[in-house]
């Protein structure tokens, strides 16, 4: 039995066909136009992957998700969605997700206690706590890139100040490098031996590790992994924040750690597909 898993962004929709095991069978991508309607999404995602064969399907969004509807909440960049019921959409049983959950959950497959971290145009986050998807009282868990680790500090998106999204978001990242630079070139500028983005990389990676450090005393996991675009800074980003880590006077939780970015995949798509394969495990 294969689902189809689908990573809904703003601009594109990743589509995938995952067996039990894991493997995706096939992929596309389609346009999302967000402004025609969920409706209209539906139709185009029955119509790109007839014949897949697929038996369920998962569907991630960014937002949040009652998961017993099968409907957003709210959502950023996504006009008119809400509330509409991808539940029943597809004509077959489906699970809906937020896609940083999904993301974790493809991710840290396997593991009994995780943190996935996003980094991208912002920060997000999901948790696996004793082999399950932790979504907590109302469904909000993992708004990690809205931990203050600098009270008083910069403003983000959300309204508060001091934000981890606020420094390791692209935004954040633009703004201490003083202009409007993809983190890609950030990271080519560094390796090439730019000192300013060296510098900035230090800064990022050093909040970075601040905010893990304090995930890490809260929820005590055997890994923490960072994905998204931001990730691709590789050691640039995880050498300032493995340096935090190892210099936490609390050592227990920190001495078996493992601080790990994988290569980059369709992290969404296939953990949506998994969680229809697997149930929608909490």
């Amino acid at each position: 039995m294969n689902a189809l898993g689908i990573d809904v962004g703003g601009t594109f929709a990743k589509l995938a066909l995952v067996n039990p095991k894991g493997r995706v069978l096939k992929s596309a991508q389609i346009p999302t136009e967000p402004r025609k309607g969920p409706a209209h999404f539906v139709k185009r995602v029955k119509a790109a992957t007839a014949g897949w064969g697929h038996r369920r399907v998962g569907i991630a969004l960014a937002g949040g998700v009652d998961h017993a509807q099968g409907s957003l909440l709210f959502v950023p960049n996504l006009p008119g969605w809400i509330g509409y019921r991808f539940k029943t959409a597809f004509g077959l049983p489906t699970v809906v997700e937020n896609d940083a959950n999904a993301a974790a959950w493809a991710a840290a497959r396997g593991r009994r206690s995780a943190i996935v971290i996003t980094l991208g145009t912002g920060v997000g986050g999901g948790i696996i706590c004793d082999g399950k998807l932790w979504r907590g009282a109302t469904g909000s868990a993992g708004e990690i890139g809205h931990m203050v680790i600098t009270v008083g500090g910069e403003p983000c998106g959300c309204g508060r100040f001091g934000c981890l999204e606020a420094y390791c978001g692209t935004a954040g990242i633009q703004r201490l490098a003083g202009r409007r630079v993809t983190p890609k070139e950030l990271a080519d500028a560094a390796r090439a031996g730019d000192a300013a983005a060296s510098d900035v990389w230090e800064s990022v990676g050093t909040k970075l590790g601040e905010g893990i450090a304090n995930l890490v005393l809260i929820y005590d996991p055997e890994a923490v992994y960072i994905l998204g675009g931001v990730a691709r800074a590789g050691e640039l980003l995880l050498a300032p924040a493995r340096r935090v880590l190892d210099a936490q006077p609390f050592r227990r939780p920190f001495k078996k750690l493992k601080l790990l970015a994988p290569a980059d995949r369709d992290w969404g798509a296939l953990g949506a597909a998994l969680l229809a394969l697997e149930g929608a495990r909490r």
